[in-house]
């Protein structure tokens, strides 16, 4: 409940005499704020219901999950970590242990000052400002109160579909991200094989020039990264460039390109008598193994990240279609081990990475993704590729799996080529076949 303080009544209660009697009250010189935290407030959540449509719901928070900072230098309280998107503070109660007499008034109405309670529902939607007075009134300290929430949904994926400035149209894609720049080869309206290109910042393509030093004719179309340079095979012969126009030979008998999602410095290639063989400098080759029953075929998309629990250990992560199936294959290795293991299919048939047509992986926000020609949704894996659940936006809440990681709305189930890569402000690139680019991060990743 709020009282109005009036000033009079304020100077008698400072006076440190009381109207019942001669009795004096301990009395000190100490006005600072020590602690302080909000009570509970609703949170507006969009959901969707069983029916799949929109629906609006209320949850419950409190304000112990965001510790509040008090600045004693500079007599400001704020709280670091912004509470959920939709937070709704207009009339919160708070817990405040301090020493002296507290009050409160609200910045754009300082002429009411109100002595505060525990009880008060505080609108901390508006500027406050709190005060302490010493009990013996010889000191008073003012403190700024501003309570933070987030403006915009964290964990959701935000699309821009006005990135395609001078894009041309490609068939066949292969995209990738180096040095800030975005790089996307394909065959051009000619058949011939090209290259746009663009920095992350500068929204205009460098239109599609066209490659030299090999023929289009043979080329797999799939380019990676090593080392900083770009490799790519045509007609059995393996391609280098450093410009990404200008190509030259690096070696022979190359049946088929892995393509890395991340240049950690190793080439991985199928020699054309079938023997996955891998390379640093392009001079010594590893022969790592015979082609297993079932290894993804030219479509074999690879990437390497550390293990989260050794920092020390890399996983490598190889996905891809074979001939003979009609899922998807997941094959892993960690460093130390001598040959590549194909992922134990889940029990649950419906967690397979499906088969796909223009299969697309990424890796982002700590997990995998997979996308291909026609589909509805993002494919997750929380756990190496092991399983992989569709990002329906309809999801249990505690799901593992982000329900808020939606492909364009303009591209789902679209009969479309396409590929796809991340760059290193935090967004994800689309292009598709008809010359369409769309650029998206999950608000909390985005650092453009």
């Amino acid at each position: 409940m709020k009282g109005r303080i009036l000033l009079p009544l304020l100077a008698v209660l400072l006076t440190g005499v009381s109207c019942l009697g001669d009795t004096e009250k301990v009395t000190s010189p100490q006005a600072a704020i020590k602690s302080f935290t909000i009570g509970y407030y609703p949170v507006r959540v969009h959901d969707i219901n069983w029916h799949g449509r929109d629906t609006i719901i209320y949850e419950r928070e409190g304000g112990v999950m965001y510790p509040m900072t008090i600045d004693q230098l500079n007599n400001k309280i704020y709280n670091i970590d912004s509470l959920a998107y939709g937070s709704d503070i207009s009339a919160v109660t708070s817990s405040v242990s301090y020493a002296g007499t507290l009050f409160y008034c609200y910045a754009d109405n300082p002429g009411e000052t109100y002595m505060w309670s525990s009880y008060d529902s505080i609108d901390f939607t508006r500027r406050l400002v709190f005060t302490v007075v010493s009990t013996d009134g010889t000191y008073t300290r003012k403190y700024d109160v501003k309570v933070n929430v987030r403006t915009v949904f964290p964990d959701s994926l935000i699309w821009s579909g006005a990135e395609n400035t001078g894009f041309p149209v490609l068939s066949g894609m292969s995209a990738l991200e180096r040095s800030d720049s975005i790089f996307c080869f394909g065959k051009d309206a000619s058949g011939a094989a090209s290259v746009t290109y663009r920095n992350i910042v500068n929204e205009n393509w460098n239109g599609a020039n066209q490659l030299s030093g090999f023929s289009a004719e043979g080329w797999k179309q799939g380019v990676t990264l090593c080392g900083g340079k770009f490799y790519t095979v045509s007609g059995g012969t393996l391609y280098g460039s450093a410009d990404a126009v200008n190509w030259k030979a690096v070696k022979t008998g190359i049946k088929n390109l892995f393509v890395s999602l991340n240049d950690d410095g190793l080439l991985w290639a199928v020699s054309e008598d079938n023997e996955i063989i891998r390379t640093s400098d392009m001079t010594e080759w590893l022969t790592v193994q015979s082609v297993p029953e079932g290894f993804p075929g030219s479509s074999a998309i690879i990437t390497s990240y550390p293990l989260a629990t050794n920092a020390n250990m890399t996983r490598w992560v190889l996905a891809g279609v074979s001939d003979e199936e009609s899922y998807a294959s997941v094959w892993t290795m960690l460093t130390g081990d001598t040959v590549w293991t194909e992922v134990d299919a889940p029990a649950r048939t419906e967690l397979r990475l499906p088969y796909m047509q223009n299969l697309s992986m990424i890796r982002y926000d700590g997990d995998l993704f997979c996308f291909g020609k026609g589909s509805e949704w993002f494919r997750q894996s929380c756990d190496n590729g092991i399983t992989w659940y569709e990002c329906n936006s309809y999801t249990e809440e505690f799901s593992s799996w982000n329900r808020y990681m939606q492909l364009p709305d303009a591209i789902k189930g679209a009969d479309k080529e396409s590929a796809c890569t991340v760059d290193s402000k935090g967004s994800i690139w689309i292009m598709t076949e008809d010359g369409q680019v769309w650029r998206g991060a999950i608000n909390r990743l985005n650092r453009r």
